[in-house]
C-alpha cells in the first residue's frame, strides 16, 4: 500500500502461471475469471471509471469478451508464424 494506491506487479512474466503445472483437476475458466477481476480492480481505481465501464460494459453483447480473445489468439498466431518466417524458422 502506498496512499491510496495498491501496487501490483503487471508484468507477464513476474509472476507466470504455467498451466501444466496445475493440478490435474482444476478449473482454467475460474483462473481466468480471478485474473480478469485484477485486471479490472486497476482500471477501478481511476477517479469515475466504474461508471463509465459499467456503461460500456452494458452496450456490449453476451459473449463479447470471449470472442475478442479468440481474436487476438488468432492474431497474435499469426503474427508469430509472420516473424518466424521472417527470420527463416
Amino acid at each position: 500500500m502506498e496512499g491510496k494506491w495498491i501496487v501490483r506487479r503487471l508484468s507477464p512474466d513476474c509472476s507466470r502461471i504455467e498451466l501444466s503445472a496445475l493440478p490435474i483437476k482444476r478449473d482454467e475458466m475460474r483462473l481466468l475469471y480471478c485474473m480478469g477481476w485484477e485486471t479490472a480492480n486497476v482500471h477501478l481505481g481511476t477517479s469515475g471509471a466504474r461508471t463509465r465501464i459499467g456503461a460500456d460494459l452494458k452496450k456490449r453483447g453476451a459473449g463479447w469478451l470471449l470472442k475478442a480473445a479468440r481474436q487476438m489468439a488468432k492474431t497474435v498466431s499469426s503474427d508469430w508464424k509472420d516473424w518466424r518466417q521472417s527470420k527463416g524458422h
